[in-house]
């Protein structure tokens, strides 16, 4: 039986005063949280977005009251190496949800920041094939994924912890105006369930 997902649908209405998972704006985090620079380039990166985890139809991770943020360095696109979990090109932290505040971009600098994009999730069985196909819809408000198994362009490139474990699927996102990964990539976020400390992400492309 196919696994369940989950697809992130751009919300065109106001979102839920309570939903925290969104693409874009800004990075909400208790207040001691520093903004993640790259370990490449030492720039500032730029915030992606938050998975409220609790929210996830992913059964060994919802329980836990955490965000999982995801930052990417786009100070030198392509010279930083992005597209690998362990580069320091880009960056996924876990925080917890409560003492929360806005986090606020270094320099005060709007290249940090996306555009807020509210989402919701709309659940689905979970097959490559569907998938593919709902993307290729006209007009589809589909950014991504959560939960399922990832829909590789290139090879398994699923991470492995600090602390030897593999890592888990928790979403996938699309290239899009906003977000570019490489060449009409895909954008993937990991975290351990041994440690329960460490998140990763990584993209590939065509």
């Amino acid at each position: 039986m196919d696994k369940l997902m989950a697809l992130l649908m751009r919300e065109s209405n106001q979102a839920p005063l309570h939903q925290l998972t969104k693409m874009g704006g800004k990075p909400l985090a208790p207040s001691n949280t520093q903004w993640v620079s790259c370990s490449v380039c030492g720039g500032w990166m730029q915030f992606i977005g938050q998975i409220d985890l609790e929210e996830t139809a992913i059964k060994e991770v919802s329980e836990r009251k955490q965000l999982l943020l995801i930052f990417m360095c786009t100070n030198n696109p392509g010279g930083c190496d992005e597209w690998d979990a362990d580069l320091g090109g880009n960056a996924a932290i876990l925080v917890s949800k409560t003492n929360q505040t806005s986090l606020e971009a270094p320099c005060d600098k709007e290249e940090f920041l996306l555009e807020e994009t509210l989402l919701t999730l709309d659940e689905c069985d979970d097959s490559a094939y569907t998938y593919c196909q709902i993307l290729n819809q006209p007009q589809n408000q589909v950014c991504g994924k959560i939960g399922g198994e990832p829909v590789w362009i290139q090879a398994d490139e699923t991470p492995i912890c600090t602390c030897g474990a593999r890592m888990t699927f928790i979403f996938q996102l699309q290239y899009s105006a906003e977000i570019q990964f490489g060449d009409a990539g895909s954008g993937y976020g990991f975290v351990c369930l041994v440690c329960q400390q460490r998140a990763k992400f990584l993209w590939q492309c065509c």
